[in-house]
C-alpha cells in the first residue's frame, strides 16, 4: 500500500483532500452532528397583537415596514421633501359696514316720509297704573339641567387561551406546553412555554392535520408551516394565519425537514 502511494502520490494526495472535505461536509453540514451537543435557548415575552379594529370603528389598513420604506423611496425619487413647512399670514378680515356712502356725482336719495298713523282710540288706551296681560312680565321657569351622558369606554382586548396541549415524545424527547392565544380580533399566536426538545438541523413548526399518533410520513401531507423553530429550549411565539381552521390543523409538530422525522407533537384541544 505504501509503495502504491509512493508511485501515485501526485494524484492520491489531492484525492485524499477531496475525500476529507466531503466527509467533513457530511458530518458538520448535512447531518449537523454538532447541533446535538448544543442548545439554542430563547425566552420571548407574550406576543403583541396588532390586528385590532381602528379607534374610529372602521377597519384599518396595517402599514408594514416594507410599505413605509417603499413610500420613502418613491418620495426620494420624486425629489419630495420629507418635511414641508407652511407659514401663511393671518387673512384680511373685512370691517363692519356702518353706512352706505353714495358715489361721487350721485345725489343721495331723500329719506322717505314717515307714514301717517290713525289717531288712537281713547277707549283702547289702557290705564297707566293698571298692568295689563301684555305689560305683565312673563315669569320664566328655571331650566332644568340634565346630567351629561358619558359614553362608555370600549374595554381593552383581553388575551385569552383559545386552545392548548402538552408536547409528547416522538423520535426525540420533547416536553412543554403549546398555547393558542387570541384577543378576539382574529389575530392568534401559537406560544410554547416550558418547551424543550433535542436540537437538530432544519427544525420547523408545523400545524398538521395528522393525529399525534400518525406515522411520521403523514405529518407533512396536509400542514401549515409556521416557520423555523426559534430554539429547542424556552418560550417562543409563532403567528397563526388569520382564519386558519384549528379544528382541522389541530396537531403541533416539531418537524425535521432534512430527514423527514417528527421530534415531538402536541394536540390542541
Amino acid at each position: 500500500m505504501r509503495s502504491w502511494i509512493r508511485r501515485h502520490w501526485r494524484w492520491a494526495l489531492p484525492a485524499g483532500v477531496v475525500l476529507a472535505g466531503v466527509g467533513a461536509w457530511l458530518v458538520f453540514g448535512f447531518f449537523a452532528f454538532q447541533t446535538y451537543f448544543q442548545d439554542d435557548e430563547v425566552d420571548e415575552a407574550l406576543p403583541f397583537f396588532t390586528a385590532g379594529p381602528a379607534p374610529s370603528g372602521i377597519e384599518g389598513d396595517e402599514t408594514t415596514e416594507e410599505m413605509a420604506e417603499a413610500m420613502n423611496d418613491a418620495m426620494a425619487d420624486d425629489d419630495m421633501p420629507m418635511v414641508e413647512e407652511v407659514d401663511e399670514p393671518m387673512p384680511d378680515m373685512p370691517g363692519p359696514v356702518t353706512s352706505q356712502v353714495p358715489e361721487p356725482g350721485v345725489e343721495a336719495p331723500e329719506p322717505a316720509a314717515p307714514a301717517e298713523s290713525a289717531p288712537a282710540d281713547p277707549q283702547d288706551e289702557p290705564d297707566v297704573g293698571e298692568p295689563t296681560e301684555e305689560t305683565q312680565p312673563a315669569q320664566t321657569q328655571p331650566a332644568e339641567t340634565q346630567p351629561a351622558e358619558t359614553q362608555p369606554q370600549p374595554a381593552e382586548p383581553q388575551i385569552i387561551v383559545e386552545a392548548s396541549g402538552s408536547f409528547i415524545d416522538r423520535s426525540h424527547p420533547t416536553e412543554g406546553s403549546a398555547l393558542v392565544l387570541g384577543d378576539g380580533s382574529g389575530q392568534r399566536f401559537l406560544r410554547f412555554e416550558d418547551f424543550r426538545t433535542d436540537n437538530g438541523p432544519d427544525l420547523n413548526v408545523y400545524l398538521s392535520a395528522a393525529p399525534p399518533g400518525a406515522p411520521a410520513g403523514e405529518f407533512d401531507n396536509d400542514f401549515v408551516d409556521l416557520g423555523d423553530l426559534k430554539g429547542n429550549v424556552g418560550s417562543q411565539n409563532y403567528e397563526i394565519p388569520v382564519g386558519l381552521d384549528l379544528d382541522h390543523y389541530s396537531t403541533v409538530a416539531i418537524w425535521c425537514v432534512r430527514f423527514g422525522v417528527v421530534f415531538g407533537v402536541a394536540e390542541l384541544t
